[in-house]
Order: structure tokens, then C-alpha cells, then sequence
């Protein structure tokens, strides 16, 4: 009876929290210009150049199962998404922080950072969070069976996301090469080698899928124009051809002195350096060309570590939600998927969704996920050195590295833009609040061997 009132209480804080978060944006999900290409290759199931298939393929394999009950709706990828997150939440509170009331903290975690809004885009952005999670919790694990779950639902995370692969490859790596100082934390020691194995085999999965269906091994055919409006951004472009063009003329030395500030700029510009220097079908192998000398000639090398490092403090302060939820034009192509594949949500969207009207207020909002977030983290690190929880100050350090990890492969690799980083910051910012939930409950066990 206990365990099904329990059940009650976290459906009815689900719905608590989710039901006016629907009301609010008139819509079971929200959408950016992205979603449209992951709904395009879950339609066509066909490996894009530019990102992982996974998501896509998630995508199909939901729309799917519903054809069986004669449906076709987006609510449930939405579902699976929520329901995912909200059951390794609880599952995590109640095996590291056991006695704190986690009713109390899905309130505070749930409305207080943007992990609901997180759960509710058509993107991949929330499984960073479920990966964390389920990694956390895989290491604790020493049933075969429970870490046969665990471990799925980590590689389902990985390869969803390009970024994802690159980061928990980073963090998986570091935790097993740094595993002794961590035995504190109890976790079992096979279990590091399994998790790094576990990310190799999602990263080879994506270049398989490459491999199979583009005859090239690589995280995506198109990485180098991605990577090559990065360098445009942080200036290495412009070093590179203001040093080599003389020598080693290309179409790109037309545009040194004109080149975006953006990456992507760059990569979107119509009739710009990209288009004419090859454009998506021909400037691969000058690019890799050009990607190769920026990392082995020396002076341009010390550039990526120094605009790596800028780019990665810049991104790791950023907290917030809505970015890229913006009113959709009628014929782009998350739009038009929707209207051939979703014809409910598109009627959702376009009559009168709060995303098309643009009223939802994220820079309100995100107001209070940044001074909430900031605040929780430096408490927390307050808590732990105050009252020497060894313990949990290396739980402490095991979410920041996740989170810097997330930082670095997506501010030095990709783009600084917020959504990027809230999807690695997300899961400090829980690790912090349970911490100070546990230093203000002294009947808290951390750590449920």
C-alpha cells in the first residue's frame, strides 16, 4: 500500500508540474528549426550528414508502436522523454541521498531549472541529463540485470546526440583513468572499464551508420563545415588564411577580410564563403585540408587551446531555456512533417500554440533558472568544504566535470549558445540542490551501496 501511494504522489507531482507547462505553450511540444530534420530522417530514415540517425530512429520507432491504436502523435515521444527523466530522478535521489524527501525536491528541480521545458522539445538536448543519470547509477549498479538497464539506457543517451558520444567518451575516460580517488563513492570498480566500453561502442555505432550509408568514417559526413564555421567564429579561420593564402591560395581568401562573426553565418549565408568555396558537395576535402595544417602548425595550434578555453568559460556560465523556440515560418520543414506526419500537433501549433505567438516569456524565466541555478551551486560548494562531506564533495566534482566536459565539446566544437550548456550544467544544478537539501536533513544517507 505504501509503495502504491508512493506511485500516486510522484504521478500526481507529474502532473503538477507538466500539465501547466502544456497549458502554457498551448502544446504538447515545442519545436525548433532543428526538429524538422530530425522528423524528416525519422520519415525517410535516412543517415543526415550533419548528425546522429538515433534520435530519428526513437523517433520512428514511437510513431510506430501507435500505429497499432490508430494514432499519431507527438505526445508520446514527449512521454517517453518525461517519463524516462522523472523515473532516474527519483531512482538517483533514492539511492545517493537516501532519507531526503523526493517529493520535495521533483517540486524544486522540476520548476526551478529548465529540465521540463528540456523534456518537452522535439530534440535530444534532455538526454544529457538521462545520461548522467543513468551513468551514475550504472557504476552503483551490481545486479547483472539492473546493469544491463542502466547501461542501455546510457548508450540510448549517447548516440541520440553527436555531443553526447565526444562528452561521455571525455568524462567515461577521465572517471576510469581517476577511479581509485574515487572509492569513496562506493561505486564498483568493473563497472568503470563497462561504462568506457559502453561509450566506445555508441561512438563506433554512429560511425557504423556513416560507414553503411555514406562510405566514410566520421560522426557525420558534413562535420568539417561545421567545425570550419567554428574556426570562422573564434578567428583561426582568418590567422590561417591571413598566414597561408599567399602560399596555398583557395576560394576562401577572397572572403579573409569579410568573413561572418558567426559559424553559423558561415555555413547559412547565401552567396557567401561557404557557398563559393565548395558549398555542402565539394568543400570537403579542402576543409579537412585546412582543419589539418590549423592543428599542426604550432602557432595556430596555441590558438584552438587558447579559444578553446574562452569558449568553454564563456558557455559553462550559461543557464537557461527557449533558446532556439521561436515562431516557426509556416513552410519550413518541421512544420510541413508535422502537417504530413502529425496533423494533430501541427493543428496544435499553428491554432494557436503559444511557440507561434510568442508568448512565452523564457527571458523571464530564465531569469530565475540562472540566479537559482548559480545559487544553488556555490551553496552547495559552500556546504560540502564547511562541513567536510568528502563524500559528497566528489559526487560535488563528478557532476562539475560533467558539466565542464559539456562545456568544452560544445563551446569549443560547436556553438556558445545556452541551450548547449544547460543540457550538461542541468544535472550539477540537481547534484547541488540534493546536497544542500541533505546538509539541512541530517537523517540523509548518502550513498545507498
Amino acid at each position: 500500500m505504501k509503495k502504491y501511494n508512493s506511485v500516486l504522489i510522484y504521478l500526481g507531482i507529474l502532473l503538477l508540474v507538466f500539465l501547466p507547462i502544456f497549458w502554457f505553450s498551448g502544446s504538447f511540444a515545442l519545436y525548433t528549426t532543428d526538429s524538422g530534420a530530425y522528423l524528416l530522417n525519422a520519415r525517410e530514415l535516412k543517415v543526415p550528414g550533419d548528425r546522429s540517425i538515433f534520435y530519428s530512429v526513437l523517433i520512428f520507432l514511437i510513431t510506430e508502436m501507435q500505429h497499432f491504436v490508430g494514432s499519431s502523435e507527438i505526445v508520446w515521444l514527449v512521454m517517453f522523454q518525461m517519463i524516462l527523466t522523472y523515473v532516474l530522478i527519483i531512482q538517483f535521489v533514492r539511492t545517493f541521498f537516501s532519507g531526503i524527501n523526493v517529493n520535495f525536491f521533483l517540486l524544486i528541480f522540476l520548476f526551478l531549472t529548465p529540465v521540463s521545458w528540456m523534456c518537452i522539445q522535439v530534440m535530444p538536448d534532455i538526454f544529457s541529463v538521462t545520461l548522467f543519470l543513468s551513468g551514475l547509477l550504472f557504476l552503483n549498479s551490481t545486479k547483472k540485470w539492473i546493469s544491463i538497464l542502466y547501461g542501455s539506457i546510457v548508450f540510448l543517451s549517447l548516440v541520440v546526440h553527436n555531443s553526447n558520444v565526444l562528452l561521455f567518451l571525455v568524462f567515461s575516460g577521465g572517471i576510469f583513468l581517476g577511479r581509485n580517488h574515487l572509492a569513496g563513492l562506493k561505486f564498483w570498480k568493473p563497472r568503470f572499464l563497462q561504462l568506457l566500453m559502453v561509450s566506445i561502442f555508441a561512438i563506433s555505432s554512429i560511425f557504423a551508420t556513416n560507414v553503411y550509408a555514406n562510405r566514410e568514417l566520421s560522426l557525420g559526413v558534413s562535420s568539417e563545415v561545421f567545425f570550419m564555421g567554428k574556426l570562422c567564429e573564434n578567428g583561426i579561420l582568418k590567422k590561417y588564411l591571413n598566414k597561408y593564402c599567399n602560399q596555398e591560395p583557395n576560394p576562401l581568401c577572397a572572403y579573409k577580410d569579410k568573413l561572418p562573426e558567426h559559424s553559423w553565418d558561415f555555413i547559412w549565408e547565401e552567396n557567401g564563403a561557404f557557398a563559393n568555396s565548395g558549398g555542402w558537395y565539394e568543400s570537403d576535402s579542402l576543409y579537412k585540408k585546412i582543419i589539418r595544417r590549423t592543428l599542426t602548425d604550432p602557432d595556430l595550434l596555441k590558438w584552438h587551446v587558447i579559444e578553446a578555453g574562452k569558449a568553454t568559460a564563456k558557455q559553462i556560465t550559461l543557464i537557461g531555456a527557449g533558446d532556439g523556440i521561436v515562431k516557426l515560418d509556416t513552410n519550413a520543414t518541421v512544420v510541413n512533417e508535422l502537417k504530413l506526419m502529425y496533423p494533430t500537433d501541427y493543428k496544435m501549433l499553428v491554432n494557436g500554440s503559444a511557440q507561434q505567438q510568442e508568448k512565452i516569456p523564457f527571458s523571464d524565466f530564465n531569469l530565475i533558472y540562472m540566479w537559482f541555478g548559480w545559487i544553488s551551486i556555490l551553496a552547495a560548494l559552500f556546504f560540502v568544504f564547511i562541513n567536510k562531506q568528502y563524500q559528497q564533495l566528489w559526487m560535488f566534482i563528478l557532476a562539475s566535470y560533467f558539466a565542464i566536459c559539456n562545456a568544452f565539446i560544445t563551446g569549443a566544437m560547436a556553438n556558445v549558445i545556452t541551450r548547449l550548456n544547460t543540457k550538461g550544467i542541468t544535472s550539477l544544478i540537481a547534484v547541488s540542490i540534493l546536497i544542500i537539501m541533505s546538509q539541512l536533513n541530517p537523517k540523509t544517507k548518502f550513498f545507498r551501496g
